[in-house]
């Protein structure tokens, strides 16, 4: 019950912080917009035209896509058309680990990608690889858009990249091609597509599975010719690959929270002009915040449609998630302490701790 409440208590605060956000905006302009639209003309007519090109793999109607759409949008308006926004969904540009190498080496503006990928980079993003992590997204978002996420974002400068924001991808749950998980012991000896992270395929091997990295373009050929038994991603890319045709259930295991982060050039950033990167950041957020909601309110559809279309949906008992956290995350925690460094994982862990805390600050 504490948990609902709570839940409920972040999807109003967020609600709330988005609206306030937009209204603001939209205030500032009526209140003074004719002063507003000539200064915008007079700031933005001195500087020249670019083009930003966005690498994203997922398909055009995934939540984070959605974003980047709702990014355009506002980037290009506010930018009275300086700003060309040309997004490249379904992985037109090269898979996630290509498009994060075009943009470190300044052959791409940005793309966005999942946390593992980035782990080649900047090492410290293995944190968010720790198992059941978060209980929630309004527990996610909440750290991950306090001090704890920019100074993690930050880390991307040292690998010369530019972290704009945290675009949704999802809690990453598990299917298979016959039963369900119920029970942590179903997933002994199941041969499960990973992504080719270190932590990921450690998280299973430590709960008896068979870990086998897959790339996510490869992924529904290999479900579909039996490479691998199962699988592991967000709802959402489970409903956009089709999945259903190949795997009979979905276990809600919600092991780890995987956002997208937008990612930028670095050295391409710091070439453009202040005025450009205010709209930019400003876009990006509003992008953001639309692909969390996108995601948050159609995963309950998703879920709906998967079991029309035959498969099992079964959200686990808690204490099945219990024990799989108890086997899990200090294995895990460890392994990433001596890959990163345990002073890093003690300032993130402490982190999260005081920003959550404030969510019960002065009501209980």
């Amino acid at each position: 019950m504490m948990k609902k409440a709570i839940t409920n208590f972040f999807v109003v605060v967020m609600a709330i912080a988005t609206g306030l956000l937009i209204l603001c905006m939209c205030f500032s302009l009526v209140k003074n917009s004719r002063r507003t639209v000539v200064t915008a003309h007079r700031d933005l007519s001195e500087l020249g035209n670019i083009a930003i090109r966005i690498s994203a793999c997922n398909s055009i109607n995934h939540p984070q896509t959605l974003g980047l759409f709702a990014m355009e949008k506002y980037v290009e308006e506010q930018s009275l058309g300086k700003i060309e926004v040309n997004i490249y969904p379904n992985g037109q540009l090269g898979s996630e680990e290509m498009s994060l190498e075009q943009v470190q080496s300044g052959t791409l503006e940005m793309c966005t990608a999942s946390l593992a990928p980035i782990t080649v980079y900047q090492n410290k993003f293995q944190v968010m690889d720790i198992p059941f992590l978060f209980g929630s997204y309004e527990e996610a978002w909440l750290v991950l858009d306090s001090y704890v996420g920019e100074e993690l974002m930050a880390t991307l400068e040292e690998v010369n990249m530019k972290g704009l924001a945290w675009m949704e991808n999802g809690f990453r749950h598990t299917t298979t091609a016959s039963k369900p998980i119920a029970s942590i012991s179903d997933f002994s000896g199941v041969k499960l597509r990973t992504m080719a992270a270190p932590m990921h395929i450690l998280n299973f091997q430590t709960i008896g599975a068979n870990p086998t990295p897959v790339p996510f373009s490869e992924l529904y050929m290999a479900l579909s010719q039996k490479i691998v038994d199962g699988q592991e991603n967000p709802i959402a890319n489970v409903w956009d690959l089709n999945m259903y045709e190949v795997q009979k259930a979905l276990t809600l295991t919600g092991h780890i929270y995987d956002t997208m982060p937008l990612i930028a050039n670095l050295d391409w950033w710091n070439s453009l002009p202040a005025e450009y990167q205010t709209i930019i950041i400003k876009g990006a957020l509003i992008g953001q915040n639309y692909s969390r909601f996108c995601n948050y309110e159609r995963e309950d559809l998703l879920k709906e449609l998967l079991q029309e279309k035959g498969m099992t949906v079964l959200d686990p008992d808690d204490s099945v998630k219990e024990e799989m956290r108890a086997a899990t995350q200090g294995v895990v925690t460890e392994a990433v302490r001596e890959s990163i460094g345990g002073e890093y994982v003690d300032a993130f862990f402490a982190g999260m701790e005081e920003v959550l805390s404030d969510v019960t600050k002065g009501v209980n």
